[in-house]
C-alpha cells in the first residue's frame, strides 16, 4: 500500500476539488444547473436554501469557473443574472451521476432513486463507470496508482 505524506495531501486533487465543490448546496446548484436551472429564484424554489447561502455558492462557482452569469431582463423589470455551466461544470457530470448511482444502491431502502440517467438515442440506462483512455471498461481490481513526478514551475532548478 502506498503511503502518503503531508504534503502529498496537499497536493492532493480530491481535497482541491472538495475544497471547492464538497458543500451540499453547492452540488445541488450543480445537479440543477446541469438540469437546465439556470435563475436565482428558481434555484431557491427547488434548493429550499436561505437566499444568503445561494447567494455565496454562486459568486464561489462563478468565481472559480463553473459557471458564468448571463444578463437578462423581463419587460419592465431591472436587469437580473441567469447562472449557465461552463465546460468546467459539465466535466462534472460523470462525478454527480456517480455520487447519484452511489446514493441510489446505498442511500435508499429499494435501491432505486427518484430518477434514471438514459440514452437518448437508444433508451439505454446511462452508468458513471472507470474506463480507459481506450473507452474500455476497467474493473477497481485492475487499477494501480502510480505517483507523477512534480511538474517544475519556471525559475526552478
Amino acid at each position: 500500500m502506498m503511503t502518503s505524506t503531508a504534503s502529498d495531501l496537499r497536493q492532493c486533487s480530491i481535497a482541491a476539488t472538495l475544497s471547492l465543490i464538497g458543500e451540499k448546496w453547492t452540488i445541488l446548484i450543480l445537479r440543477d444547473v446541469l438540469q437546465g436551472v439556470t435563475r436565482f429564484d428558481d434555484f431557491l424554489r427547488r434548493l429550499e436554501c436561505s437566499p444568503a447561502v445561494l447567494s455565496a455558492r454562486l459568486k464561489t462557482l462563478t468565481e472559480a469557473g463553473l459557471l458564468r452569469k448571463v444578463g437578462y431582463r423581463e419587460p419592465g423589470e431591472r436587469e437580473r443574472f441567469e447562472y449557465r455551466p461552463t465546460r468546467a461544470a459539465v466535466e462534472l457530470l460523470p462525478v454527480l451521476i456517480g455520487l447519484m448511482q452511489w446514493g441510489d444502491s446505498h442511500m435508499t431502502s429499494c435501491g432505486e432513486g427518484p430518477v434514471q440517467v438514459r440514452s437518448q438515442a437508444s433508451g439505454k440506462l446511462v452508468r458513471a463507470a472507470l474506463v480507459d483512455e481506450d473507452g474500455t471498461l476497467v474493473s477497481p481490481r485492475d487499477m494501480q496508482i502510480i505517483p507523477v513526478a512534480p511538474r517544475r514551475t519556471e525559475g526552478e532548478p
